[in-house]
């Protein structure tokens, strides 16, 4: 992801903190938002597709205890970006599994870019530690937990105090911290209205993360606190790809949302193509 992409992204966060009120009109029922996560203390696994191996292979190792995959969640292969979220959502902590020896691969941006949405705190698990011997290797593995600490800090998700987990050593670390892990917070009650159309600030990604032009009149998903459905931009005519945007949405069945809550979209993919949150709801 491109530096204009990271700034971007930060001035999104900027706008949103700006436009949204702490307190909505009266003329909103308030109510527990079903945004707000679930009381659930699992993990959810994120990132590289050898996500789905690293229980198992420790297990067979007898590095791992048996029934350890129940403090886990895997979203599937292929999973759309609202699936993720979906599974995101539900969980405690997301760990964003890192190959040492390739390095970030897009679906690591993009598997953070979704968790930011559904406001679910990360860490990094780095796999393969063990084949880095060599000091000039074990630079690039310190290279890589602060580029991952960057791209953290990047999507305003603190980065610096984020866990790093490194090797079988570290998973049994994270194994001891999932024992003893809290449930997720509740987000703060606020006051919800059931809405279909949305005034939202939204990014457009870059082509290379999964954006392109929108025009009016475009059908898309939006995910959003747990409710996936489909929408419609109204306004503007266009929206270009990396740029931020006020837009309006129409969706087709009422939504429960709040203002400042954060929101994907996605379209004909299983890759995200905006992200954004809501400004006001009518």
């Amino acid at each position: 992801m491109s530096q204009i992409s990271f700034l971007c992204i930060a001035l999104l966060s900027l706008l949103l903190v700006a436009c949204y009120p702490n307190k909505a009109s009266s003329e909103k029922t308030a109510n527990t938002p079903p945004t707000t996560a679930p009381n659930s203390s699992r993990i959810v696994l994120l990132g590289d597709e050898m996500r789905k191996n690293i229980l198992p292979d420790c297990i067979a190792q007898n590095i791992c205890p048996k029934g350890s995959e129940a403090l886990f969640l895997v979203p599937p292969p292929h999973a759309t970006a609202a699936q993720t979220a979906d599974i995101a959502h539900q969980a405690a902590l997301g760990v964003l599994i890192l190959d040492s020896a390739t390095g970030p691969l897009p679906i690591i941006r993009e598997h953070t870019l979704i968790a930011r949405q559904a406001y679910l705190p990360l860490a990094v698990f780095l796999t393969q530690s063990e084949v880095l011997t060599d000091k000039d290797l074990k630079d690039l593995l310190e290279l890589e937990i602060t580029e991952m600490r960057d791209l953290l800090d990047s999507y305003d998700m603190d980065g610096k105090h984020a866990r790093i987990y490194v090797g079988y050593q570290g998973l049994q670390q994270l194994l001891a911290d999932a024992a003893t892990l809290t449930p997720r917070q509740q987000l703060p009650t606020m006051l919800t209205v059931n809405s279909r159309r949305l005034h939202s600030y939204i990014y457009n990604l870059s082509r290379e993360d999964g954006g392109h032009t929108l025009s009016a009149g475009d059908s898309m998903d939006i995910w959003i606190g747990g409710q996936t459905v489909r929408c419609k931009l109204i306004s503007p005519q266009t929206v270009a790809v990396n740029e931020v945007s006020e837009v309006l949405l129409e969706t087709e069945k009422p939504l429960a949302v709040f203002e400042g809550q954060r929101f994907l979209l996605q379209q004909n993919s299983s890759r995200p193509i905006a992200v954004g949150s809501v400004a006001t709801a009518e």
